[in-house]
């Protein structure tokens, strides 16, 4: 599989085990070492969990530094998310929320456009959707399947 060129899509070159490893890496958002990743992901040894550790580092997905491996922002569908206190939520998230409250609040005025309200709606709605899409799609590349050794 060669290197990764600048700007790639970490899906297009993972599968398996070792994107889970990736996406474990970034929503730790700190070094992890071996151990830890060991533990984390229920490997047999320290050595399947360095291998996925180094061949994320050959690819340009993670670097290794004095305290342990950290993962390298994403790109492609990966870069519609980001790790906030140890999850990774969908990047839309916060502007659905922000339609959300606005659709809220603008329906609680007493004097308001039933034009903008359908409007606000169905933009917080449609902003909703996309969220949803995007958490699942994460929520079904966390389940692929694969054995310690991909």
């Amino acid at each position: 599989m060669g290197s990764r060129g600048e700007g790639g899509d970490p899906i297009a070159v993972l599968g398996g085990t070792a994107l889970r490893v990736y996406l474990y890496l970034l929503a730790a958002g700190r070094p992890v070492g071996v151990r830890e990743l060991q533990r984390a992901l229920g490997f047999k040894s320290p050595s399947t969990a360095r291998h996925h550790l180094e061949r994320l580092a050959s690819l340009g997905l993670a670097t290794r530094g004095p305290r342990g491996y950290v993962a390298v922002k994403p790109s492609g569908l990966l870069g519609e998310f980001i790790a906030l206190s140890g999850r990774i939520l969908p990047r839309s998230l916060f502007l659905a929320g922000l339609l959300l409250g606005g659709s809220i609040a603008y329906t609680l005025l007493p004097a308001r456009d039933p034009r903008a309200l359908v409007v606000l709606w169905a933009s917080a709605a449609a902003s909703l959707w996309w969220t949803l899409r995007l958490y699942r799609a994460l929520k079904a590349l966390m389940r692929i399947p694969g054995g310690e050794g991909d």
